[in-house]
């Protein structure tokens, strides 16, 4: 893999991920797409390369879990209410065609709250960030999620193997389950995902189960 995609690569850390439809990001998503295909035809990554490749993916599925819910940008902004909790009748009547993992939680139609929680395919960590309301960490956490990206530091968040909606293609890493432990607190299946994600890398578990 030579420079000029290892530049290519490193764009996904300017990638907004709540602005999914605009042309800038739709851009940006396919000249990443083309390196990530370049570097998987390649075979086994650098790490500097292997960090901005799980950015790309937790990203990418983010971006598609917003589409599976009929979302915009528009419906993403700042001061958005989640669809699941706001006044009025749905504008699609689909909740129950949803993945389980993506269905709302009686918390979050229970509770206003802004609607990229409602990507997350983890329904207790949905409930948990929603039950904590407005924290300072937040924009940290979302930072933290996506992963630092950075070879030196090594820092990466939640990496996502399959389908962007199934929990069990989901994987927290030690340096997020160790900063973020409420986020992530009794979410059982994805416990249990994590640790045999690390298995098949012969990895130690992370979590311990009962």
């Amino acid at each position: 893999m030579d420079v000029t995609s290892l530049i290519s690569l490193k764009e996904i850390e300017d990638v907004h991920i709540l602005q999914s439809h605009s042309t800038a990001t739709k851009a940006a998503m396919q000249r990443l797409e083309m390196a990530a295909r370049q570097h998987q035809m390649l075979g086994s990554p650098r790490t500097d390369l292997l960090l901005h490749l799980i950015q790309f993916n937790f990203t990418r599925a983010l971006m598609e879990n917003t589409m599976i819910l009929g979302l915009t940008s528009d419906q993403l902004h700042d001061d958005a209410i989640s669809q699941f909790n706001s006044i009025g009748p749905w504008q699609y009547d689909y909740e129950n065609y949803l993945p389980p993992s993506l269905q709302p939680t009686l918390i979050q139609r229970s509770l206003p709250h802004h609607p990229w929680l409602d990507l997350l395919p983890i329904p207790h960590m949905r409930d948990n960030l929603i039950l904590a309301g407005d924290f300072e960490e937040e924009t940290q956490l979302c930072i933290d999620m996506k992963g630092g990206g950075n070879a030196q530091s090594g820092r990466t968040g939640i990496i996502v193997w399959s389908d962007p909606w199934d929990p069990a293609g989901w994987e927290v890493t030690e340096s997020f389950a160790r900063a973020w432990g409420w986020v992530i607190k009794d979410c059982h299946d994805l416990a249990r995902s994590t640790n045999r994600w690390r298995a098949m890398r012969n990895e130690r578990p992370l979590f311990r189960m009962s």
